[in-house]
């Protein structure tokens, strides 16, 4: 079951351990809020309300969307905002596709202001004069009294001599724990861990003195300046104190300082990821396959210097670069897609350069053949790989291999191109597949999956 699909007449089972307190109550209105927007608050109170009013704890979708007053996909998206700030679990069996929606709690004031993703995420959203404003409505002012504390300590009260007649007593069961109780925002790994571990080892650094708590703001930091493994091991080693400690402040601070220099000053800007739908479960994998295409071509689609921040990581392109892509839409007026399909070639074949004089040889190319939309851009650039691939595959077979018979067949079909081939060709092949050429196919697949191959 795809767990994305729901529809009204779909049961869920709502499993809530405490209801919200007045206090987290004011948590969410003030500060998850200004994130996730009205509805999909509103959405987490009737979750929650549902949970305390009912006795049952099975609902269906149709309930949420009249009480909403919503669509299905327009529900779907305020439950993924309310995933994401980690104010709802969902869970699905896989025997009978049962839905679990788990409600956690709101962090704590101190706990999300402490957060390092969402409470920065605040303040891009209400800007630093009002977050300023609402952090100081839940700061907690500690009373002054004068006069020295002498309040006893626990071991000047009591004793464990009675509880040493039965060693049993001596071990307190704890409260029990979910294994997913850990509240606020979950992210996924945002660097390659060994890789910087490595690099740090090259610094002359253990990797021990990463604390697992450490780790975890080194990948929020790394989430929202967009920082690579290079890049972190330079600022962790830089933010090492005189004991040789890592500074959590100053990692921060240099971090943030790196990203403004990087970019001139510019703040991050929050943005939501683009909706991407998903096949129902009900599409054949024809249906499938051309879902995925439309999504491919509505990729490529985009402006190309922001396709260009999309290949960086979200990072300004170089000004050679920038005049580069300029040069092919605005000179050479090709259409957006074309020039994202060429873009994404040559930074494939060529380590992530976009050489000029090899960008405008395959641009004259191209203008030469009439390749004007994303479909034709997309199938020369399958052609050219499949025929590199042919060339690199012969060039290391075995001598013996390479002496055919002198037969008309085979010396037309190494003399016609492969973007020159008719329709009937391909059938006559597919008569006569090797295992050599089944692995040919294989390879050809997996350069195309290289080239085409899109995050998230």
């Amino acid at each position: 079951m795809d767990t994305t699909i729901i529809k009204p007449n779909l049961q869920f089972e709502l499993c809530v351990t405490q209801m919200m307190t007045s206090e987290e109550l004011q948590i969410l209105t003030l500060l998850y809020q200004p994130i996730i927007g009205p509805q999909a608050v509103s959405l987490y109170i009737t979750l929650n309300t549902l949970a305390n009013k009912s006795s049952s704890s099975l609902f269906t979708h149709h309930l949420l969307l009249q009480v909403l007053n919503v669509g299905v996909e327009e529900l779907l998206a305020l439950r993924y905002k309310l995933e994401a700030v980690g104010l709802i679990q969902v869970y699905v069996t896989e025997e009978n596709h049962h839905l679990t929606y788990y409600l956690k709690k709101p962090m704590q004031s101190k706990a999300f202001f402490n957060d390092g993703i969402i409470n920065v995420f605040l303040n891009l959203k209400v800007g630093n004069s009002d977050y300023q404003q609402l952090k100081q409505l839940f700061i907690q002012d500690i009373p002054k009294i004068e006069g020295t504390n002498i309040s006893k300590p626990f071991n000047e009260v009591f004793d464990t001599t009675v509880l040493m007649q039965s060693s049993a007593n001596l071990e307190a069961s704890p409260l029990p724990q979910h294994p997913d109780g850990q509240r606020g925002v979950k992210l996924e790994l945002a660097f390659d861990q060994e890789l910087l571990f490595a690099l740090l080892k090259q610094f002359g650094m253990d990797e021990q003195l990463l604390s697992d708590k450490l780790l975890d703001q080194i990948n929020k930091t790394a989430f929202l300046y967009k920082l690579d493994e290079h890049e972190l091991a330079r600022l962790i080693f830089d933010a090492l104190d005189s004991d040789g400690f890592v500074n959590l402040d100053t990692f921060r601070k240099q971090a943030k300082q790196y990203f403004q220099f990087l970019n001139k000053g510019k703040p991050i800007e929050v943005v939501e990821m683009p909706k991407i739908n998903q096949p129902s479960p009900g599409m054949d994998e024809e249906k499938v396959i051309l879902s995925k295409e439309k999504q491919l071509l509505v990729h490529l689609s985009q402006n190309p210097l922001d396709f260009l921040r999309f290949k960086q990581h979200q990072k300004e392109p170089v000004p050679a670069d920038r005049q580069l892509v300029e040069w092919l839409v605005l000179d050479q007026m090709m259409p957006d897609g074309v020039v994202n399909v060429l873009v994404d070639y040559v930074l494939n074949i060529s380590d992530g350069r976009l050489p000029k004089q090899l960008v405008e040889k395959i641009a004259g190319e191209w203008q030469r053949k009439e390749i004007d939309t994303t479909e034709k851009a997309i199938a020369q650039v399958r052609a050219t790989l499949k025929a590199k691939q042919k060339r690199e595959l012969e060039k290391t077979m075995p001598a013996a291999k390479k002496v055919y018979p002198k037969t008309t067949r085979v010396v037309r079909q190494e003399q016609v191109p492969d973007w020159l081939k008719t329709a009937n060709q391909p059938k006559q092949e597919k008569k006569q597949l090797s295992e050599e050429d089944l692995q040919k196919i294989e390879r050809m697949k997996k350069l195309q999956s290289q080239l085409l191959n899109q995050k998230g």
